[in-house]
């Protein structure tokens, strides 16, 4: 007889105590020590994305089907697997996390299916494996893509029958296990390079929940700044601290490349250095050189950068301006007082440099190009085509909180490819004027035909707005605006019987 007591302190987010479940002759009997309707706590954020995960789980939670878990690094996989057993009938019975990259490969199959007594030197008592555990309950494959072929063909097997047998045995060994995988590379391409089992790749990828980096749900990041500062503070035995707003909103511009994990690392740090002190400020966080690189703001090796024929320092300048404050502008929701406080500028002098813009043409920087995974539902899908990146996530994000499925680009041979591919589904056209040649543009918009287009214009390059013989679909959209704008506009062109947003079901 052998009891089990574990307990998980990830750090994703969530801290639980599993339960203590007894092994006797090969099953699992379980006493939950915490509340399984508290599963819905272990997941921080109530943006759309976070909503929309936690309708997925309530939709599985209660269902035999396996779950694909796909996302970077850090996103909070293993909190979802658990959050999913946790919201289920399973959640009575244990759940069995396993890192398949920690498993030795001469180990994987006694690991996974157990070993009789006597099946190899050293077994000298029969052992259950990490399946057997399971019974009743659910098992949790992380990385399942570093699975050698040789196990994965092993794993297909009890998948589709639910049976096997321990090394060295020879009784058959049925179970009712829940099997959960995750990876943070592309399966899909893995099948292609033939580095995984294309049937174990459908067997697993029933119900597939993609879970966003945290650079696509920046307004989440205060609830989980302040749920990791009350965690350290518990786990410190010390009284509350706050963080400053200021510091708040430069952790919200930040990339995270490390997602969840790399804040909350974050949030230990900045705890620890702050002392005494009561509220955590901005330098605490940026204590170590270099820790800023990945602030999506500053793009500082292109704009430094000059080439050998020169450039146009006013027009980089007021390109680089024209970044930070949509920025502060998309970070504070459109509340130029807030988005002001953002840049340690008076309110005045926002509204000035927004005012100048008007009458001045800027550069844009060169961005990357990005496709976001559609939501279950939406409103439609819409383009949107613009070289700066700070500009396109600020339209991509107002449009999102708009329940719009969003396509992006950098430049306008991807948005070529994007048309072509998506072109059955897209409903709107967002295209900067600037984005390339006349010649360009004007074959994207042709492949477009039929479609309604929003231009995104400076006003000093283009005075007026479409004359009334081109479509009435058709506008202009000038530099600077906000979100508000954004979304009257939007609103505005799509309202027509012939040309409005239908809604769609994304399978």
């Amino acid at each position: 007889m052998t009891t089990i007591l574990r307990v998980t302190r990830d750090a994703d987010g969530l801290q639980e105590v599993i339960g203590r479940a007894t092994l006797v002759d090969s099953r699992s009997h379980f006493q939950p020590t915490a509340d399984v309707d508290s599963w819905r706590q272990s997941l921080i954020g109530n943006g759309n994305q976070m909503r929309r995960v936690c309708d997925t789980i309530q939709l599985v939670a209660s269902r035999r089907c396996t779950v694909l878990i796909t996302g970077e690094t850090g996103t909070g996989k293993e909190v979802v697997a658990r959050a999913i057993h946790g919201a289920g009938a399973r959640a009575k019975f244990p759940i069995v996390a396993l890192n398949c990259t920690a498993l030795p490969a001469s180990l994987i199959e006694a690991e996974l299916f157990g070993h009789a007594k006597g099946a190899f030197t050293g077994a000298h008592m029969s052992r259950a494996g990490f399946f057997e555990q399971a019974n009743r309950g659910s098992i949790f494959l992380d990385e399942i893509g570093e699975l050698p072929l040789e196990a994965q063909a092993k794993l297909l097997r009890v998948l589709q029958d639910q049976e096997f047998q321990r090394i060295g045995g020879t009784e058959t060994i049925r179970i009712d296990v829940r099997v959960i995988a995750a990876s943070n590379v592309d399966l899909g391409q893995a099948v292609k390079e033939r580095k995984f089992r294309e049937d174990l790749y459908y067997r697993l990828n029933v119900v597939s929940l993609h879970l966003p980096p945290l650079r696509d749900r920046r307004d989440d990041i205060p609830l989980l700044l302040d749920h990791f500062l009350e965690k350290v503070r518990l786990a410190e035995k010390m009284s509350p601290k706050q963080i400053s707003p200021e510091a708040v909103g430069y952790l919200q511009s930040l990339d995270w490349p490390g997602n969840v994990r790399q804040l909350e690392h974050a949030v230990h740090k900045a705890f620890a250095l702050s002392g005494d002190r009561d509220t955590l400020t901005l330098d605490d966080f940026d204590w170590k050189p270099g820790f800023r690189q990945h602030r999506p703001s500053i793009e500082t090796e292109q704009l430094i950068g000059v080439p050998e024929t020169g450039l146009d320092f006013e027009q980089v300048v007021a390109g680089f301006e024209l970044s930070l404050l949509n920025q502060a502008l998309t970070l504070s929701g459109g509340n130029k007082a807030r988005a002001a406080e953002l840049l340690r500028i008076k309110r005045t002098t926002l509204l000035a440099k927004l005012k100048s813009f008007e009458e001045r043409r800027v550069a844009k920087i060169e961005p990357l190009h990005e496709v976001e995974r559609c939501p279950r539902t939406s409103q439609g899908t819409v383009l949107i085509v613009e070289r700066d990146l700070a500009v396109r996530k600020m339209i991509a994000s107002t449009l999102r909180e708009q329940n719009y499925r969003v396509l992006e680009s950098g430049t306008i041979s991807r948005a070529a490819e994007l048309l072509d591919c998506w072109k059955t589904h897209i409903r709107l056209v967002v295209c900067s004027s600037d984005m390339s040649p006349s010649g360009e543009e004007g074959a994207l918009k042709q492949a477009a035909e039929g479609l309604p287009w929003i231009s995104i214009r400076d006003r000093q390059s283009y005075p007026q707005p479409f004359s009334k013989s081109q479509s009435d679909y058709n506008a202009v959209l000038f530099r600077p605006f906000t979100p508000e704008d954004l979304v009257a506009l939007v609103t505005r062109i799509t309202a027509g019987p012939d040309t409005a947003l239908r809604s769609e079901w994304c399978a």
